[in-house]
């Protein structure tokens, strides 16, 4: 009797034992599947973030160079491209380039310190690019050989390209008109009070457009110009 008891407790240890067993199997297989849940949100999660940190911004830094450049074209745009640009503009364009930083409060001092000529109260409407052909027209009848002529052809190619203003080559030639220019105002040639605001402010605008120009400053021609108005 005493020996089936104890194959009766021997047996009900056994099937605790492997019960023990299964169950301490059981849970070590939920915490591996757990570990591994883990694992895998971690990687998710790192390569989301990757993903984040790796996108591409949808704005393009323009190198200031090149931001200038966008701004002289819209400068251009609003001030040159129908060709209507007149004396009366000349402050409101300062402004503008002063405000952009296209022209720095410096050069705009300097501007108006080396004779800049701003208009009166009643400035003329006519565009400057009407004002150069009349006067090349009246030119090619009284004065075919006149070497204002290839002044005016260049200053009206100034005007038509100030959206490249920023080019060196662009900023050297209205710095040659603007010499030009000056010298021929400087002769005192009989103008009436229309005709010398026209001409003064054809001048200026070819002094504000060699100012825009990248090396002008490194051209050393401006300089010498600039000295000319100071007469």
């Amino acid at each position: 009797m005493n020996s089936l008891l104890n194959a009766l407790n021997l047996n009900r240890s056994s099937v605790a034992d492997a019960y023990g067993l299964s169950s301490k199997k059981t849970d070590t297989s939920k915490t591996d599947t757990s570990n591994t849940k883990s694992s895998t949100d971690a990687n998710s999660s790192s390569k989301d973030t990757s993903k984040t940190e790796t996108k591409p911004s949808d704005e393009i830094a323009l190198s200031p160079r090149a931001l200038r450049a966008q701004k002289i074209q819209a400068m251009s745009k609003d001030f040159f491209a129908d060709g209507q640009f007149s004396v009366s503009d000349i402050p409101a364009l300062v402004s503008r380039l002063q405000k952009d930083g296209i022209l720095s409060d410096a050069q705009v001092e300097r501007l108006s310190q080396n004779g800049i000529n701003l208009p009166s109260q009643k400035p003329s409407k006519q565009s400057l690019q009407d004002f150069i052909d009349d006067e090349l027209k009246s030119l090619a009848e009284k004065s075919p050989n006149s070497p204002m002529i290839n002044t005016l052809v260049d200053a009206k190619n100034v005007l038509s390209n100030m959206d490249d203003a920023q080019s060196p080559v662009l900023a050297q030639k209205a710095t040659k008109v603007f010499g030009q220019l000056t010298d021929y105002l400087n002769s005192n040639p009989t103008l009436s009070d229309s005709q010398k605001q026209l001409w003064q402010g054809l001048k200026s605008t070819m002094q504000v457009a060699s100012s825009m120009g990248m090396q002008q400053s490194a051209s050393g021609q401006l300089s010498s110009y600039l000295a000319l108005a100071k007469r």
